[in-house]
């Protein structure tokens, strides 16, 4: 199996439209989770780690929220860590939303950027 991986450079950032379907977890991530991802504060709220929980186990949400995060992380590396540390603050365990090696399903690593 042969993985794609997105490159998103200082540039792409403004010219390069964000994969609609990423809107709302780059929404939740500003509106539930904001002290955790905009401010940087321990630990998420409960309702940043319920958004995400609730989405968890149904495997279509998990592998587009995995791929939001991997184009969020590469758009925008200082939230990276925080991220990274969401599966251990909110004890989910497994890799979610993203696994420690930042590889998502390959699969399933494509975003539908038509508007």
């Amino acid at each position: 199996m042969t993985c794609t991986l997105f490159a998103v450079t200082t540039a792409d950032k403004v010219d390069r439209p964000w994969p609609r379907e990423c809107l709302e977890v780059a929404n939740v991530m500003v509106e539930e989770c904001k002290l955790f991802f905009v401010e940087q504060e321990s630990p998420p709220t409960a309702e940043c780690c319920g958004w995400f929980s609730s989405r968890r186990e149904m495997a279509k949400d998990r592998s587009r929220i995995c791929r939001c995060m991997e184009f969020l992380t590469t758009a925008f590396d200082s939230i990276k860590p925080s991220v990274l540390a969401l599966s251990d603050q909110c004890h989910f365990g497994g890799g979610f939303p993203i696994p420690k090696n930042h590889a998502c399903t390959c699969k399933l690593h494509s975003f539908d950027q038509t508007l």
